[in-house]
């Protein structure tokens, strides 16, 4: 049980999982740039100057908003099958006691604060915002998928509750993160725990 509980070789999210999470975790801020730019550039929208001339007018204005409609879309399915994979294989995993636990669920509020805010204020109406915006993007994509914000998602914690654990694996105490759909789990409980990737593991309460 120590090796399974243990490996990081196993049982790892699929390849694209922690992108599509990422770009779950900015949706608000995607659906707003969305409707900023929609709203902001809307009597701009000229259709009679020619089928070129009306499609580069609107990725001129456009763009940016268009970009975030797909990314949203592809974050939000990629998401959905994430789950959908681990709840299918947490069956698979093994029932531990939890010693020690503290909620994650309020993690969120800062991390919305922190980039969306700032981001908001740019105009995205020239080449220079735009890749601004994809810089300070791919520098937090890089610090997210290397560290524990990985679960910090807001639309994640719409249906999932994010968890610091300790736990008895045998004569052994470990500790890692758990995320679960049981709102209300406490010292004691068993969970089946799942593991996911290093000291990340999906869990059922039992």
């Amino acid at each position: 049980m120590q090796k399974n509980l243990g490996s990081t070789k196993v049982n790892r999210m699929i390849r694209w999982s922690p992108f599509m999470l990422f770009l779950s975790s900015y949706m608000p801020l995607f659906l707003l740039i969305a409707f900023r730019q929609f709203y902001t550039n809307k009597s701009r929208m000229i259709i009679d100057e020619g089928l070129l001339s009306s499609i580069v007018n609107y990725f001129h204005y456009y763009g940016m908003a268009t970009l975030c409609v797909i990314l949203t879309i592809i974050g939000l399915w990629g998401t959905y099958m994430t789950f959908k994979n681990l709840e299918a294989k947490a069956e698979n995993g093994t029932v531990v006691s939890i010693s020690e636990i503290s909620s994650m669920n309020d993690e969120p509020l800062a991390y919305i604060a922190t980039y969306i805010v700032p981001i908001l204020s740019e105009a995205y109406s020239s080449f220079v915002d735009c890749f601004s915006i994809f810089l300070i993007m791919y520098v937090v994509y890089m610090l997210y998928v290397r560290s524990k914000l990985l679960l910090v998602n807001p639309i994640l914690n719409m249906k999932y509750s994010i968890f610091n654990i300790k736990y008895r694996d045998g004569s052994l105490e470990r500790q890692g993160i758990l995320i679960s759909k049981d709102r209300y789990i406490e010292e004691y409980d068993k969970v089946k725990i799942y593991n996911v990737g290093y000291q990340l593991f999906y869990g059922i309460k039992r």
